[in-house]
């Protein structure tokens, strides 16, 4: 469909779906169906480091990643510019202790929705909105309206105080919540699309353009690496047999099953990770995934 920019009067096509719209001529950001200008409009730039750099340098230091890998040829990087809706929110229940305090980014795309979901984003960097970065790389337009991002920002953390006060044995109800939001503004964040080709085949990685954090990527295992995880699954099954077979003289067949299942479940973590040709890593620490912070 055809938008006109209310500030420079402009005409130019967007497609149906998106809710706000950034005009490429002066660069005012604005409602698509109102036409009112968006004021809290950021972005995060790029840092000046190469980003196949940082993931090949950080999949060199992996479990079973080939020696060479960082001489991989890089055969694409694609800079994407995502949109994503940032607020803060405080609930508490009354008459308890559960409470959460969070700042919360809701992704405006459905263009690697799964990557940034509770994705922790940097707490300092974002500068207002500069249009000239519409043009260094592929940039999306927000397709959920800040209405609908709020509803599900607020929804996760009712859900956590939620949980937070089942465990202190305290009662949840709607009415008993103090809540408070308020919007951060729309951020467009930059994201890596990284494929390299190691020994003729394709592997693919994510890389935060903000920070060069390795958010998600995969990486092939050596020969060697797949042996080795094969020999401690399998001896791992062994020590399960052992211990089921004392505890079964001990306590009958449920003391065989006390010692096998937990060495058959412990093998199996080893096993499906070790064997198989490739491996999916993240830099993220403790695979944490939620925004705590974001200012």
């Amino acid at each position: 469909m055809e938008v006109e920019c209310p500030i420079c009067s402009a005409k130019f096509k967007v497609p149906d779906t998106i809710t706000v719209t950034t005009c490429p001529y002066c660069g005012t950001t604005f409602e698509v169906q109102s036409r009112e200008k968006v004021g809290d409009h950021f972005f995060f730039p790029v840092i000046n480091k190469d980003p196949a750099g940082l993931l090949l340098k950080f999949l060199s230091r992996q479990y079973g990643a080939p020696a060479d890998i960082v001489g991989a040829k890089v055969e694409s990087k694609t800079l994407y510019y995502l949109p994503v809706h940032f607020f803060y929110i405080h609930a508490n229940l009354k008459d308890s202790t559960a409470e959460e305090v969070a700042f919360i980014g809701i992704p405006a795309t459905n263009k690697l929705k799964w990557l940034l979901e509770d994705y922790p984003f940097p707490v300092r960097g974002k500068r207002f909105f500069d249009e000239s970065i519409v043009k260094k790389g592929k940039y999306y337009e927000p397709e959920i309206s800040k209405e609908e991002a709020e509803k599900m920002a607020v929804e996760k953390v009712l859900k956590q105080v939620k949980e937070e006060a089942e465990v202190s044995g305290d009662y949840f109800t709607m009415d008993k919540v103090e809540l408070e939001v308020v919007y951060q503004g729309l951020v467009h964040y930059p994201i890596w699309e990284i494929f390299y080709v190691y020994e003729g085949k394709k592997f693919l990685g994510y890389v935060d353009g903000s920070t060069g954090v390795v958010i998600n990527a995969t990486y092939p295992l050596t020969q060697e690496a797949r042996k080795k995880a094969g020999a401690l699954g399998a001896g791992i099954i062994g020590a399960g047999v052992l211990f089921g077979l004392i505890f079964g003289k001990l306590a009958g067949m449920w003391g065989f099953f006390s010692g096998l299942i937990p060495g058959i479940a412990g093998a199996w973590v080893i096993l499906f990770s070790g064997t198989r040709a490739e491996r999916e890593v993240s830099q993220l620490i403790g695979g944490h995934r939620g925004s705590i912070h974001f200012r």
